[in-house]
């Protein structure tokens, strides 16, 4: 159990640190943004790193299906699919000609419903921590409303766009950090393994 628990802390370690580098490369950027001159820049530049992040997060999510091995095969399938949504996803970003914010916005959509849905799933089984089981009820309904934001935001400058994009990047983080301080020992008899965590790459 310590062993699955570690791996996926790797996972959303590496999330964390590539989300916090996103929301760095933002506040650095933003006022470029507002400058109708350096805009298509900055936009760009932007859609490089998200595209070069989702495939770093594919990679890891890859690498740590094939660590769990046929002995997991839940784990493995997930991370699998994972894995290829975010590599998928970075390629398409990186190979578009007409990649812009809003796309990246399209296709981050996605992951923050997988994300509300994971958050969902762990809650449904922490029926013996009552507090934490309605955060994450929660964190969960709220994730999926910024999934339907970041879909609904087509007619959002690329300046406000990029702000949304922060906004979501600074939250997730937000609900993700706990996660890192997960202690096995702390769980119930009762409750679902730590095969149970569904994480996924925002």
């Amino acid at each position: 159990m310590q062993s699955e628990l570690k791996l996926h802390r790797f996972v959303i370690t590496t999330v964390v640190t590539l989300l916090i580098a996103f929301i760095a490369a933002l506040i650095y950027l933003n006022p470029t943004l507002a400058n109708q001159r350096l805009e298509v820049v900055a936009s760009l530049v932007l859609v490089v790193l998200v595209a070069a992040a989702f495939v770093t997060i594919g990679l890891v999510e890859g690498t740590i299906a094939f660590q769990f091995g046929t002995a997991h095969k839940r784990e493995l399938v997930v991370y699998l699919a994972l894995g290829l949504l975010s590599i998928g996803t970075g390629l398409y970003l990186a190979l578009s000609r007409q990649a812009s914010l809003h796309t990246v916005a399209l296709v981050v959509a996605p992951h923050a419903f997988l994300f509300g849905l994971g958050e969902l799933r762990i809650a449904h089984h922490l029926e013996h921590h009552r507090a934490i089981r309605r955060a994450l009820y929660l964190c969960g309904a709220f994730e999926i409303v910024l999934g339907i934001s970041l879909l609904s935001g087509g007619d959002l400058s690329n300046e406000h766009m990029a702000m949304l994009l922060g906004y979501v990047a600074i939250l997730s983080t937000l609900q993700l950090l706990p996660f890192l301080f997960f202690r096995l020992s702390h769980r119930p008899r009762h409750t679902d393994s730590t095969g149970d965590l569904p994480l996924g790459g925002h």
